[in-house]
Order: structure tokens, then sequence, then C-alpha cells
């Protein structure tokens, strides 16, 4: 994980972990309700919808019964996507030349925060939406951890984030810009919205945080020492343990 620049999900966050699913399962169960709600406003029958990082599929199994249209989905790997009707497109969204087509609605969650090239991939989701067409992007802004009561986890999370940073060039701030972007493409009805799920300990989202530190193990223990680590995952586990999770912060315009 420290031997220099890879992406996301070569080795940190592969699927080839077998905990990977269950990790994106979690966040999935935490921030789908909030994404349905952003996306419902701009979803009506016969929207062809594209959604981008797909993961496991449940933003755009819902996209496709709401709009009754096909759904294309994208992803480096799609393994966990085959046999629900999606129109799948295995693919490098870094890739200036890749070129999925155009869509009435692009969508992606937790996806442009992960890319070192993240303005650039941007522009080029802008030019996937055909005109009078929807986008809407997600990612995330840490408002809990940083403040938690938990020292433990306040420094887990942070190092994690560190080391996310260095070797993957992810930002887990990167909604903190929202939805300025949006506006810079000239999209119009330019609209945002911040939605911040509760951690309770055991739960969903403690459940992701702990399956995230777990990933990064081995170099966390490195730099803070298996204690601290230790603590931060028996913090999550710990029934009574209350505390604010990540903001998903989403931007959405339409295109003129």
């Amino acid at each position: 994980m420290e031997g220099g620049e890879e992406r996301y999900g070569d080795r940190l966050y592969s699927h080839e972990d077998p905990a990977e699913a269950d990790r994106l399962g979690a966040l999935a169960q935490v921030f789908d309700p909030y994404s349905f709600e952003r996306l419902r406003p701009v979803v009506r029958p016969g929207t062809r919808g594209c959604d981008v990082g797909a993961g496991l599929g449940t933003v755009a199994q819902w996209l496709m019964s709401s709009s009754g249209a096909e759904t294309t989905v994208i992803d480096t790997d799609v393994r966990n996507l085959g046999g629900r009707g999606f129109k799948e497109i295995q693919g490098d969204i870094t890739d200036p030349a890749f070129d999925p087509g155009r869509f009435d609605l692009v969508h992606a969650r937790f996806v442009l925060m992960h890319l070192r090239e993240r303005d650039a991939v941007l522009r080029r989701m802008a030019t996937w939406v055909r005109p009078g067409g929807w986008l809407v992007v997600s990612d995330s802004c840490e408002l809990g951890a940083p403040t938690s009561p938990c020292a433990a986890y306040r420094e887990t999370a942070a190092k994690a984030g560190e080391l996310a940073a260095r070797t993957t060039g992810s930002d887990f701030n990167a909604g903190r810009r929202y939805p300025r972007p949006m506006a810079e493409l000239g999209f119009s009805e330019v609209g945002f919205a911040v939605d911040v799920p509760v951690i309770e300990g055991g739960g969903a989202l403690a459940r992701f945080w702990a399956r995230t530190a777990n990933a990064a193990r081995p170099a966390l223990v490195r730099e803070l020492g298996s204690e601290t680590v230790d603590d931060a995952l028996a913090y999550l586990a710990d029934p009574e343990t209350r505390d604010i999770g990540i903001a998903m912060v989403t931007m959405w315009g339409r295109r003129p």
C-alpha cells in the first residue's frame, strides 16, 4: 500500500478482497436511501440512466425499476453486476478515449473522490449527458471523524485518509467544493444537498468503517500501533457508540 501510487481498487479496496462486497454493501445500505431521494426528482418514465462506478448495482437497480428504461452500469470490475438486465460496460473512466454514449441521466456516487483526474473525468462525464439531461454527483466531506470523542477512532480515520491520499489520490473532502464545479460546467438548475448519517456501534456504517480500516490494517498498525487500531475497531463495534458519520454532498445540474 505504501509502495507508490496505485489506482483505487488495484490493491487497496480490491474486488479480490473477500470482504470488499460486504464493505460496499454496508455503504449502500446507509447511503442508498439518500441517493434515491436526490435522484427521484430527475427520474421519469423512459429516463435512460448511466451509473458510473456502480459497485454492487443497487442504485442502478433502482434507476432501472423507477424509469422502466435501459440502464447502463460502468465499473472497472463488473463481476457483481451481471444477470440483472443492466447494460454493462467494463472500462476505465480516466481514459480520455473512453466514451460510453449519451444518456438522460449520469450518476456517480463516491467515485470522483478516489480519482486523481477527478476534474477531467467530471468534464468528460458532462459530455455524456444529452441536452436537457441531468448530471448527479455525490462525494464525501469528513464531518464526524475529525471531531469524534474517541481518540483512537479519530487517529485511525485520519491515518486511513492520509494513506489513501498518498497511494490512490483519494480526497475524503472532495465534496466540500460542491456545487461550484457543476456551475462551472455551464449546467443550469444547479443544486446541492448534504446528508449526514449517524454511526451506530455495530450498524452498517460502523461495519463499513471497520472493513475500511481492516483493508488498510497492516499500514495502519505500522504507523499507529495495533492498540490504537484495535481500540478504534472496538469503538465501532460497541452497541453504545453513537457518532457522526461522513457527509454525502450531492450536486446536480441540467445540461442546456
